[in-house]
């Protein structure tokens, strides 16, 4: 009998766990606001369930892949959220990026129906969780952890246990910290070598041979020069959302922050102009904007 995994949120990281899970013979059962997420899920073997409450019924193991704390405490303990079921022993997996706080209350609430939340967190595109290559944090109650090493196992590459809860989330924020800066960096740069008159294919190519190159630089450079800011499904999440949470712990610690709140400002304006929706790799219209240059790629 097939372990059954439910996961909530199919954007653009979830759908692509859920593929991961269907590929390791997973009976994968799926939540999502967009029929269209829904039915890419069908036509990958796993089913849909109508609410979590639903699907926590059924399934043995439940990840959240959430853009909100209200989203993910409606998820977890709304009315017809997991702890609704009323059925214990389920182990929760969140990978969504937010305030620890929000977290443990949600994992407070929870246990109080014998069901245990995973503070976990992801990092990679949609693009390197298909190709199986998905770095993943986890923290917390690691008796769970260990129950759930299957499940992570068809998703996770490489996986790291981060011990006490919270500390998934806080390397998280230390991640998307450096994401925020090199993706800026890298539109900044190239901006810079396209002003000068370099081919921008070719500056990717050099720069990827020398001791400048970066796992950002491969990912969203390869974006920007060849103009593709959709089919990675990614938006400018970080600035919208994570930046909140990076910037009130660096004030509470009194951590400076001058080239992340730098940075930060350029993802405003790509936001500002249109680019939201669109892969952060945007950025580099906006660089070539400001820089004068023709040939900008407009928001959709």
């Amino acid at each position: 009998m097939s372990t059954i995994v439910g996961v909530v949120g199919l954007g653009a990281m979830g759908s692509a766990i859920a593929i991961r899970l269907c590929q390791a013979g997973f009976d994968v059962i799926g939540i999502d606001l967009f029929e269209h997420n829904m039915a890419e899920l069908e036509e990958h073997g796993g089913r849909r369930a109508a609410t979590p409450r639903a699907m926590a019924e059924e399934a043995d193991f439940i990840l959240t892949s959430l853009p909100s704390a209200e989203a993910f405490h409606e998820v977890t303990t709304g009315q017809t959220g997991i702890a609704a079921a009323g059925r214990p022993g389920i182990t929760v997996i969140d990978t969504c990026t937010l305030a620890v706080d929000d977290k443990a209350e949600g994992a407070r609430r929870l246990d109080d129906s014998g069901i245990t939340l995973l503070d976990c967190t992801v990092s990679g595109s949609r693009a390197t969780c298909l190709a199986g290559d998905l770095a993943t944090f986890a923290s917390g109650d690691k008796a769970a952890y260990e129950r759930a090493s299957d499940v992570f196992a068809a998703f996770a590459n490489p996986l790291h246990w981060m011990g006490e809860f919270g500390n998934a989330s806080r390397i998280k924020y230390v991640l998307n910290y450096l994401v925020c800066i090199n993706n800026a960096a890298s539109a900044e740069a190239l901006a810079y070598a396209t002003k000068m008159g370099l081919d921008p294919h070719q500056v990717y190519d050099l720069v990827n041979t020398s001791v400048a190159r970066s796992r950002i630089w491969e990912l969203r450079a390869k974006m920007m020069v060849d103009g593709d800011y959709t089919t990675s499904r990614g938006t400018y999440n970080i600035s919208r959302k994570d930046a909140k949470i990076i910037g009130a712990i660096a004030q509470e610690i009194e951590s400076p922050a001058p080239v992340f709140n730098a940075a930060l400002q350029q993802h405003f304006a790509a936001m500002a102009q249109g680019y939201s929706g669109m892969d952060t790799a945007s950025l580099y219209e906006i660089y070539k904007r400001a820089a004068g240059i023709d040939d900008i790629v407009e928001p959709e």
